[in-house]
């Protein structure tokens, strides 16, 4: 039974939690903004260069014992607005269409000196003394 009990993956669920009924409620070309917010609440973000795309985002994981946590499901919903303030459109994405993303390993080149440990430390001493007042 211990066994059991250990092999059992942590689950954890973050962001937005849909309600299909409400999210069927919302009507393209009917729905305004206050409408969504009213049936599903705050958005999890908006678009980065417009607020009129809100988006609404659930994600599932699931973690063995000791190895990293791995998404088993992700949901997200994308509702645009257009200059009136009503629903244009609502694109729904899941785990399916996600992209791994490889984070580039290069470094941006600085300029000046590269410093030891040391000669950064020596180069500070007498540099926080505050200054001797004249009497």
């Amino acid at each position: 039974m211990l066994s059991a009990v250990a092999c059992s993956p942590n689950i954890s669920t973050h962001g937005h939690r849909f309600d299909a009924a409400a999210l069927a409620r919302v009507e393209p070309g009917n729905s305004s903004q206050g409408d969504v917010m009213q049936l599903l609440g705050s958005p999890s973000a908006l678009a980065t260069f417009d607020d009129r795309t809100w988006y609404y985002i659930s994600q599932r994981t699931e973690q063995h014992s000791f190895y990293f946590a791995t998404v088993v499901s992700q949901d997200v919903v994308a509702i645009v607005f257009d200059d009136q303030g009503t629903v244009s459109a609502i694109n729904r994405n899941g785990l399916d269409s996600a992209l791994d993303i490889d984070p580039v390993d290069r470094e941006t080149p600085t300029a000046g000196n590269e410093l030891t440990v040391i000669e950064q430390f020596l180069g500070n001493i007498g540099r926080f003394n505050p200054p001797a007042e004249d009497e």
